[in-house]
């Protein structure tokens, strides 16, 4: 058995019984999760499952996920199970992109009586969470029942089984807030349900943050000729207080010759515009260059008024808009 961490739990309970019933043990071998992400965006979560058989391991999978209750999970993921070993250690079909169900809400947890979302908030709560961030457990269910025995028969022989593995991939959208918090997972049967001193079950947090992005360009791709817009989203930056914003650059034109606009000076104030600072641009008048100059590479950056507080995003010393683009933008 392995060791109990905050991300990896193997039910200490499983080990307590072994000399009365050989349970079924569930944990997480991990949880592939991005540490950070933009607000009402897409990701995706890997969850590794590892099951080791026992004399009562059968049943549908219930898989739960804490989140935000502003992430509206229940419209906003779908799960889906894929087993990895399940034919060769337990003779049974392998389960291939099977997509969970959302549990119906009149189901009770066996163990307690309490609908599955309630259950998860009872038995497992709400983590490391601050107590002002709104979060509820959503609960899935499998279609297939999955057996898991320690002993099968093989060749007219009693032959003990391995550990089954599993993944759980999850794709879910983010909430228009930036926030910090922990996400959770935990899965079950159903035919058992949670119970804290039994275990039969795995749980696991991760933290995320998500975030505002902060640099947008209209349109999102060059159309030559066109006024060129950039938007600043301030609120999460270090210029969220600054009250007057500018936008400065580096142009690179014609063979690696440099043009930059570095100074906070009225043509280059951005306008507030609700939550976000805006401009609209042609390149080259912004970097006063001439007609017939081929801009190769752009790089935007934000200041305050004085120029004490900038806002970048790269190595390159700003935030890249068009590079190694060989054609003129007029």
């Amino acid at each position: 058995m392995k060791k109990l961490n905050r991300h990896k739990i193997l039910s200490a309970a499983c080990i307590a019984a072994l000399p009365l019933l050989v349970v079924a043990c569930l944990e997480f071998d991990g949880i592939i999760q991005p540490g950070r992400a933009l607000t009402d965006s897409e990701i995706e979560v890997t969850a590794q499952l590892r099951v080791s058989p026992g004399e009562d391991g059968s049943g549908k999978v219930v898989f739960a996920v804490l989140a935000p209750k502003a992430w509206n999970l229940r419209d906003n993921a779908t799960l889906y199970l894929t087993t990895k070993d399940y034919n060769a250690i337990q003779n049974q079909p392998e389960v291939v992109n099977e997509q969970l169900t959302l549990m119906p809400a009149e189901e009770k947890d066996p163990k307690n009586g309490l609908s599955w979302a309630d259950s998860f908030m009872s038995v497992i709560g709400r983590g490391g969470n601050d107590p002002q961030t709104a979060m509820e457990w959503v609960v899935w269910r499998s279609s297939t029942k999955f057996i898991f025995d320690d002993k099968i028969e093989v060749d007219g022989q009693e032959v003990e089984t391995a550990d089954v593995h599993a993944d759980v991939r999850i794709k879910m959208k983010t909430g228009a807030v930036p926030l910090t918090c922990e996400l959770g997972y935990s899965y079950c049967y159903d035919t058992f349900g949670l119970k804290r001193d039994e275990q039969r079950f795995a749980e696991a947090f991760k933290p995320i943050e998500t975030y505002n992005q902060v640099f947008t360009t209209t349109p999102s791709v060059f159309r030559y000729g066109d006024v060129f817009g950039i938007t600043f989203s301030y609120g999460g930056t270090a210029l969220k207080d600054a009250g007057e914003v500018y936008l400065c650059g580096t142009a690179i034109h014609d063979g690696g010759q440099k043009a930059e606009v570095s100074a906070a000076i009225p043509r280059n104030r951005m306008e507030l515009i609700s939550s976000r600072f805006e401009k609209y641009l042609y390149p080259k008048d912004f970097f006063g260059l001439p007609s017939d100059a081929v801009i190769e590479e752009l790089y935007f950056y934000f200041i305050n008024a004085d120029g004490s507080i900038v806002v970048k995003d790269d190595e390159n010393g700003g935030l890249e808009v068009l590079q190694h683009q060989k054609r003129r933008i007029f």
